[in-house]
């Protein structure tokens, strides 16, 4: 799994892109990232952009969860950005399109934001 970070500071939103993989090899990327280079610089409003993952596994559902948790404990949120057809139905039916709020673009996903 590969991930760059764009931080808006128009908006106070990090945009997080993923690709490959997100799996039980790397889902404590993840955390490690939120834990140590998005929050203590301040950002806790997350988009992850998931169009471009070409595998997820239970564990990588799983770290989205243990993701937003950790931003909402802190007053933030994490929003998924998905234009992927395969992972729209994976999503789905892990039920994450009703627990998460999921946008088509970037863009979109910035002007809804709850900040």
């Amino acid at each position: 799994m590969d991930y760059n970070i764009k931080y808006d500071n128009s908006k106070r939103v990090a945009v997080v892109k993923f690709e490959g993989a997100l799996d039980v090899n790397n889902k404590n990327e993840v955390i490690k990232m939120i834990k140590n280079e998005l929050l203590p610089k301040g950002w806790k409003y997350v988009l992850f952009v998931v169009s471009n993952l070409n595998y997820i596994d239970s564990s990588g559902l799983g770290v989205l969860l243990s993701a937003r948790s950790i931003l909402n404990k802190k007053g933030g949120d994490l929003a998924l950005v998905n234009k992927n057809k395969k992972l729209t139905k994976i999503l789905n039916l892990a039920g994450f399109n009703k627990m998460f709020k999921i946008y088509g673009k970037i863009e979109e996903g910035k002007k809804k934001v709850k900040l």
